[in-house]
């Protein structure tokens, strides 16, 4: 009776061993044949190791893991300019059968990236236009590098045919960009005298981007060069309130366009205002300026002190000895202590030390730079020397 025992478990323990062994092989025998090593990004960028890579590529069956491995690897690539290694990767995985739609669009838009890192920009064009076409997970990044591939290339008229014909996505950031466009259009069609599609090119911009000041401004340089003194006021000032940093682009038009239909009051309430709200020297200056023609040369230099007191510049400090040299304006005691001090606070804010190797400005030496910590680049701060044309 225990011999029997002993033999019926002694054949139990050979069953269990032989279905352990036989589960092991089976599940060995069905795992995908993965390389039995797998390089870093950083391993495979240190060594410049071709070997390595094209052993990582011959991997017969690529993950999620290795995918993202291998568009990190080709990013880091192009990246570090070596863009035959990164476009010979993206066109050896392209070339697989075996990955899935939305792996081949990724790789597509790093090869698209790659060309036209390369100036190849009819290759990346053609390709971006067939992922923003594809309505894929990469669309919409591929519609923003075609907007600004386009750009470089000046074609303004194909970026709105994209917008037209919906294939851009609904983003601020590209209709932004598309609005603008539409404005370089407009101002080509103003420089050859084609007063009709200037219009429609800037009432395209506003449409795709209504707060579009340039558009504004477009329109007012045409009905300045038409003589219509009173709508190009309203297109500056309206470009005014939709962008305040606009009158950078409009200043001297816009006092042109009030000189000419002789309204110096209207003249120095907006420069006033253009001032208040954008803090722009020049509009500042220009309605100093506007005062001291209208014979009010003390309460131009008042104003301009007070001004200069509370925002300091070099410019305005510029514009105030002109003020003076040229209406022979007098200063008494107090303006002069004034001045000495707006003079003072102007010095004072400017860097007494810069580095000669990225241009850091300091208020106190270093030996190392605090920016770009080269050692001994920090120098005394010279200003440089104007040469006088004869």
């Amino acid at each position: 009776m225990p011999d029997s025992a002993l033999i019926y478990i002694l054949l139990l323990a050979g069953v269990a061993l032989g279905w352990t062994f036989g589960y092991r092989y089976a599940t060995q025998s069905k795992r995908p044949d993965y390389p039995d090593w797998i390089p870093s990004v950083d391993y495979l960028l240190a060594e410049s190791n071709d070997l390595s890579l094209e052993k990582l590529l011959n991997i017969e069956q690529i993950d999620d893991g290795s995918m993202d491995l291998f568009l990190k690897l080709g990013r880091s690539l192009r990246e570090k300019g070596e863009l035959d290694r990164a476009m010979h990767l993206h066109q050896r995985l392209f070339a697989r059968a075996d990955l899935e739609r939305s792996a081949m669009q990724s790789i597509q838009l790093e090869l698209a990236l790659d060309y036209s890192s390369a100036g190849l920009l009819d290759r990346a064009e053609s390709i971006l236009r067939e992922l923003v076409s594809g309505r894929g997970h990469v669309s919409d990044t591929a519609a923003v590098h075609l907007v600004e591939l386009l750009e470089e290339e000046g074609e303004w008229g194909a970026i709105i045919e994209l917008y037209t014909e919906r294939k851009l996505p609904g983003q601020t950031g590209l209709n932004k960009r598309v609005s603008h466009a539409a404005c370089e259009l407009a101002e080509r069609s103003l420089k050859r005298g084609d007063y009709l599609e200037t219009q429609k090119s800037c009432r395209l911009a506003l449409k795709i981007d209504s707060a579009c000041a340039r558009s504004f401004v477009v329109s007012g340089d045409l009905a300045l060069g038409q003589g219509e003194y009173r709508e190009a006021i309203r297109c500056y000032l309206r470009a005014g309130e939709v962008d305040q940093q606009s009158v950078i682009r409009f200043l001297d038009k816009l006092v042109q366009a009030f000189r000419q239909i002789g309204d110096a009051e209207g003249l120095k309430e907006h420069l006033r205002k253009q001032w208040n709200e954008s803090q722009y020297v020049p509009a500042l200056v220009a309605c100093i300026e506007a005062m001291a023609e209208q014979k009010e040369g003390d309460a131009a230099l008042s104003g301009l002190i007070g001004e200069l007191d509370q925002f300091p510049s070099n410019q305005g400090f510029l514009a105030l000895a002109e003020l003076v040299v040229r209406h022979r304006q007098q200063l008494d005691k107090g303006q002069l202590l004034a001045v000495y001090d707006i003079l003072r606070r102007i010095v004072a804010a400017e860097p007494k030390f810069v580095c000669s190797n990225c241009g850091f400005r300091a208020k106190e030496p270093h030996w190392r730079c605090p920016s770009c910590k080269d050692w001994a680049s920090v120098k005394a701060y010279t200003p440089q020397s104007v040469t006088q044309k004869k």
